[in-house]
């Protein structure tokens, strides 16, 4: 990695800039989804763009993205965090903080009273930010990832 692609480092919160998906941003969405081995098809993020464009969120740091969140009213009273990203030179930071609590405000404000989510079994690092926002285990889902893996659905009143 060279110096101009090494991440600044996020001394001040004011650096990190959380805002509104933009159809430029796909290109650098598409690299971190490599990064994070995600898988996801381009579609799949225009197409959400397109449903539900209030509720899909970046994180800038010095004009690069830092991470990307995706959520989406699933029924009228609750999100759902579909998918949350964080370029692993910018983990421990509080990116992914900032991205779930901009999108849980957002949720508020379209009228939500709660939120979901699913997270691999294995993942603590990620269940212990969730929990630390207030979500909790409400059950497993087996075989929920195509590896096989089940998912913790976790769930957090607004």
């Amino acid at each position: 990695m060279s110096a101009s692609d090494r991440p600044a480092r996020i001394s001040d919160p004011a650096d990190l800039i959380i805002r509104q998906f933009e159809p430029q941003d796909l290109p650098q969405v598409m690299d971190l989804d490599r990064e994070v081995f995600g898988g996801y098809s381009p579609q799949i993020f225009t197409t959400f763009y397109e449903y539900h464009p209030r509720t899909i969120l970046v994180a800038e740091s010095s004009g690069r993205l830092a991470g990307f969140i995706l959520g989406f009213k699933h029924t009228p009273l609750e999100g759902r965090v579909f998918w949350l990203a964080v370029r692993s030179t910018y983990q421990g930071r509080g990116v992914g903080r900032r991205l779930m609590l901009s999108l849980l405000k957002i949720f508020r404000q379209l009228g939500a009273v709660s939120s979901t989510l699913e997270v691999r079994i294995s993942n603590r690092k990620a269940q212990a930010l969730y929990t630390s926002l207030g979500f909790e285990p409400e059950g497993v889902c087996p075989g929920y990832y195509s590896d096989g893996e089940a998912a913790l659905i976790m769930r957090r009143r607004l």
